[in-house]
C-alpha cells in the first residue's frame, strides 16, 4: 500500500487535517462522489496523514507510522487501520458482523482472536491516537449491517474515526446519513484525468487517453475500467455501425471476437458482461444523441466522434428530424438492457440491439456500385 498523494483532491484532505488538528474532526465521514474520481485513496492518505508522526497533516512517508502504513503489500500493517474492502474479497454484500480482523497476540499460549468493525473501534489506538475504519463502497452493507453500525455511530469512543467510502448515497439508511459528515468529491478536471490515465496506462496513446477522460467523465478509476473491458474497440465497432460502412449483423457478429477483459465464472456470464458493457455504451450515446436532436451542441457532448461519424459535418441539420426514431431505438435498448438482466442468451440479445441502431443510420450501407 503506497502512500501516493490523491490528485485534484489534496485541499479536501488538507481541510480534514486541519480540521482534526483543531479537535473539529467528526467521528463519521461519507466519502460520496462518482466512481472511480478517487474517493477510497483519499481514505487512506487521510489515515496515513493522522498516524503520521508529523501528522495530522499530509504523510511524510518516511517516520516508523508511514512505514509500517505502507508495508504487507496491498494491505497495511498499520495497527490502527481496519480496511473492509468488498472488491478485494468478491463479495457483492457486506454483512458487517461477519468482517472481523485478527489480533495476534504475543503470548504463544494464546489463540488467534478475532474482533468486530466495532470491537476494533473499542479498543484503545495501538501507536497513534487515531483508529480507523474505512469501509469501501459502504452501499453494499445489507440492512442489518447498517443497523449494527448504527451504535458505533451513535457512541463514538474518543480518537475514533469510521470513514464510508461510496457512489450511492442513496441507498444508506437515513439514520446512517444523519449521523456523518458528508464530503463530496467531484470528478477531475479532463486534462487531470487524461495525465492519470496517461500515468495509469503505460503505453497508451494520447488520443485514446483524451477518449477515456471524456467517456468516464473525469473518473481515471472508471476510464481504467473501460480500457480493460475493451471499451475502444466498441465504440470503432459502432462507428462503423453508424457511419454505413458495416452492416448489423455484421457487428453483432464481431462483438464476440473483440477483445475485453471481463471475470466471471463462466462463458456465458462473460458474455452477459460484453452484453451489458455494450448496452451501456450504446444507451450512453442515444443519450447524447438526443440531446443534440433536441437542439444541443455535438461538439459538447461526450459521444461526439460517434455522433459526427452518424452524421458528418453538418450535424445539426441531419439530426433535427430524428428525435421520433431515436426514443424508439432507446426503448428497443432499454429492453435489451432488461433482458440481460434476465438471463436471455446474450448473443440473440446483442444482435437485436444492434438491428435497433441501424434504424439511425442516415447513410445506409452501400452494395456494389
Amino acid at each position: 500500500m503506497l502512500l501516493k498523494e490523491p490528485r485534484g483532491h489534496m485541499d479536501v484532505l488538507e481541510g480534514l487535517w486541519r480540521a482534526a488538528k483543531d479537535e473539529r474532526l467528526g467521528h463519521a465521514l461519507l466519502f460520496g462522489g462518482p466512481d472511480g474520481v478517487g474517493k477510497f485513496s483519499c481514505a487512506l492518505y487521510l489515515a496515513a496523514g493522522l498516524f503520521c508522526a508529523s501528522g495530522p497533516g499530509k504523510p511524510c512517508g518516511t517516520c516508523g507510522p508511514c512505514r509500517r502504513f505502507q508495508s504487507g503489500g496491498e494491505e497495511s500493517n498499520h495497527p490502527d487501520l481496519l480496511v473492509v474492502d468488498p472488491l478485494d474479497s468478491g463479495a457483492e454484500i457486506i454483512r458487517l458482523n461477519r468482517i472481523a480482523f485478527r489480533e495476534n497476540s504475543s503470548s504463544k499460549d494464546d489463540v488467534e482472536m478475532r474482533r468486530t468493525v466495532e470491537g476494533f473501534l473499542d479498543l484503545h489506538a495501538v501507536e497513534s491516537e487515531w483508529r480507523v475504519v474505512i469501509i469501501r463502497e459502504c452501499h453494499r452493507m445489507n440492512t442489518n449491517a447498517q443497523n449494527a453500525l448504527l451504535k458505533t455511530l451513535e457512541e463514538p469512543a474518543a480518537g475514533t474515526l469510521l470513514i464510508l467510502e461510496t457512489a450511492h448515497v442513496g441507498v444508506l439508511l437515513d439514520t446512517i446519513i444523519s449521523r456523518v459528515t458528508r464530503v463530496e468529491y467531484a470528478p477531475l478536471e479532463p486534462v487531470l484525468a487524461k495525465e492519470l490515465i496517461l500515468e495509469l496506462a503505460v503505453g497508451t496513446n494520447e488520443r485514446l487517453a483524451d477518449r477515456l477522460a471524456r467517456w468516464s467523465k473525469g473518473s481515471p478509476g472508471i476510464a481504467m475500467r473501460l480500457l480493460r473491458e475493451g471499451r475502444a474497440a466498441e465504440h470503432e465497432l459502432l462507428s462503423a455501425l453508424l457511419s454505413g460502412k458495416r452492416g448489423a449483423m455484421d457487428c453483432s457478429n464481431e462483438v464476440w471476437n473483440l477483445e475485453g477483459e471481463f471475470v466471471a465464472a463462466t462463458d456465458r456470464a462473460m458474455a452477459r458482461m460484453r452484453a451489458r458493457s455494450l448496452l451501456d455504451f450504446a444507451l450512453e450515446f442515444i443519450a447524447d444523441l438526443s440531446r443534440c436532436c433536441a437542439g444541443a451542441n455535438v461538439d459538447r457532448q461526450v459521444h461526439t466522434d460517434l455522433l459526427i461519424s452518424m452524421s458528418g459535418e453538418d450535424s445539426p441539420r441531419y439530426l433535427a428530424g430524428l428525435g421520433p426514431r431515436v426514443e424508439v431505438v432507446r426503448e428497443k435498448l432499454l429492453e435489451c438492457r432488461g433482458d440481460i438482466e434476465a438471463n436471455v442468451t446474450p448473443d440473440a440479445v446483442v444482435a437485436r440491439a444492434f438491428l435497433a441502431l441501424s434504424q439511425l443510420v442516415i447513410r445506409p450501407l452501400k452494395v456494389g456500385r
